[in-house]
């Protein structure tokens, strides 16, 4: 989902770029489209409109592809240059790419203040396309944060613009947001519906990294509901996509997905390099709650073979740590559920507690899910 833009008063050269970067940027070609977005920048040092566009672009693209950092750099160069020359909604814009950008680096507390600030500027200015926008930001920001009810909230309002004002390709980015956010709260069958409606709207828009996004969502709610075979269908279509658009974070959440598949189904060794790959990949572009997310699954492996049980124990240390320091809530419950199956004798009042505190989030996920491994974790 993004906020469209388009060239005006440009020169023919970096004009020419522009639109090409677009081009390649609606086909999924992220890569390719960042490139072109900063040659066109270097052309246009005396156009701030369109060296503000060009690095809006870039950052959007970079930040499909994982690379957040880079994208947070562009969205801040974007929102300087269009604040200089007096491009309000360019600069804010920006902004809410840049708090995108800071959510995926685990950086929540300073995402939040840039999505308020720019809600605050888009209801102001009765911008019902970009308030959509940032409420969607939102609340992903807050399921990550462990506010299931406050997210789904704000999803909800996100998404009543979108099918009022008629805007489809919106709708089904918020509706993917609402399918992730009901597979932690345990409604699977929800989750299901949203991601497959969303699939629908994706294919009709011809958006590859949507259908990517909805196919990993249509995936995992199959795996929650124990459809094996359609789960792996699914993982398979979505691997397939996010290497065709070169989306390494997204490629391994699926590997991750995938993987917890195949533990609870009781093959450790499919289960195993899968989360090994999805590490690497986590490491590489610094996604800290795919970390954790990987480090819990290798703790759980070694758990469930029995042996190495101090390396499972830094594995939970490790994802507790991650989960903690960057305020993932939900992940952190994921340790703490670990470190109670590792002690030999359970109280039933640590139980209770534990799962008080995934009530507390607004999920009813541990409800239906016993206290034994394996842990098919949503």
């Amino acid at each position: 989902m993004s906020r469209h833009f388009s060239a005006r008063s440009i020169r023919p050269e970096a004009q020419r770029l522009f639109r090409r970067a677009q081009r390649l940027h609606e086909q999924s070609r992220f890569w390719e489209a960042a490139r072109l977005y900063i040659q066109a920048a270097s052309r246009a040092q005396s156009q701030p409109d369109l060296r503000a566009r060009a690095y809006l672009g870039a950052a959007h693209a970079l930040r499909l592809v994982g690379r957040f950092r880079q994208a947070l750099g562009c969205y801040t160069r974007a929102q300087g240059i269009a604040s200089v020359a007096a491009q309000e909604d360019l600069a804010v814009d920006a902004l809410v790419g840049g708090a995108m950008a800071l959510r995926a680096l685990g950086r929540l507390e300073e995402a939040h203040a840039q999505f308020s600030a720019a809600l605050a500027f888009y209801q102001g200015h009765r911008d019902e396309e970009g308030r959509a926008y940032v409420l969607w930001g939102l609340g992903g920001l807050l399921r990550l944060k462990g506010d299931f009810l406050a997210a789904q909230a704000h999803l909800e309002e996100a998404l009543e613009i979108c099918t009022r004002t008629g805007q489809p390709e919106a709708e089904a980015y918020v509706r993917c947001a609402l399918g992730g956010l009901s597979r932690m709260r345990g409604a699977y069958e929800a989750s299901l519906e949203q991601y497959e409606r969303a699939d629908g709207l994706m294919r009709r828009n011809g958006d590859l990294f949507g259908q990517a996004y909805a196919a990993c969502g249509v995936a995992n709610a199959h795996r929650m509901l124990a459809h094996w075979d359609e789960a792996l269908r699914c993982f398979a279509r979505a691997q397939e996509l996010y290497r065709q658009i070169g989306d390494r974070v997204s490629y391994a959440y699926t590997l991750w997905g995938e993987g917890t598949l195949w533990k609870v189904r009781g093959e450790l060794d499919a289960a195993r390099w899968r989360f090994r790959e999805a590490t690497a990949l986590f490491r590489a572009t610094q996604d800290n709650r795919g970390l954790a997310y990987a480090y819990l699954g290798l703790a759980e492996l070694a758990l469930l073979e029995g042996r190495a049980l101090g390396r499972a124990r830094r594995y939970v240390q490790a994802a507790w740590d991650r989960a903690n320091r960057h305020g993932y809530r939900f992940e952190r419950l994921h340790a703490e559920l670990l470190t109670l199956c590792l002690e030999g004798e359970r109280s039933q009042e640590v139980e209770g507690r534990l799962r008080a505190a995934y009530r507390a989030c607004g999920s009813g996920w541990l409800e239906n899910q016993e206290l034994a491994l394996p842990l098919n974790i949503p």
